[in-house]
């Protein structure tokens, strides 16, 4: 049986709708306890705690904005991964600007549930990487296969561990 899969992940609209709701709601939070929270703390107090929370919201929805990159994940049939970040400009005709590229191994905390894949990763330079993989980000084929190829990954890996311990 041959696992070898070809994928190119975009980011999920739904997670960046879900973490984008989250940020809304820590800024209407902090506006909610600057405006209505009177009386017991001071004026500047109830500022500077929705000042605060108006900032961890716009740092964290910059951050959500900047990591949205595409990936492009390749498994051959011999359970080697590659991964390639790259980014695609408006035209779709240019051909994509490959942002960093490099071999991966599948480490024991791989989610795999049916709706939902979330890879972790080990780079070639010894970063740990987590990929979330949900079904509006690939081709449903794609996802299926995706998660056939992960756990076959996973169940060599523990073959293979088990005969090391032996």
């Amino acid at each position: 049986m041959s696992i070898a899969v070809s994928a190119d992940i975009k980011p999920s609209r739904l997670i960046f709708i879900v973490m984008a709701s989250a940020c809304a709601g820590v800024a209407l939070i902090g506006i909610g306890l600057g405006l209505l929270m009177p009386g017991h703390p001071s004026l500047s107090l109830r500022v500077t705690i929705a000042v605060v929370c108006i900032l961890a919201a716009a740092l964290a929805l910059f951050s959500l904005l900047r990591s949205r990159k595409t990936i492009w994940l390749h498994i051959s049939g011999t359970g080697q991964i590659r991964v390639v970040e790259h980014l695609l400009h408006g035209n779709t005709r240019a051909k994509p600007q490959v942002m960093k590229a490099g071999l991966a191994q599948l480490l024991s905390g791989t989610t795999i549930w049916p709706g939902m894949l979330f890879l972790r990763l080990k780079l070639e330079n010894g970063k740990t990487r987590t990929i979330p993989i949900l079904p509006d980000c690939v081709p449903d084929d794609t996802f299926r296969a995706l998660t056939v190829a992960c756990r076959w990954l996973i169940s060599h890996n523990v073959a293979k561990a088990q005969l090391m311990e032996k």
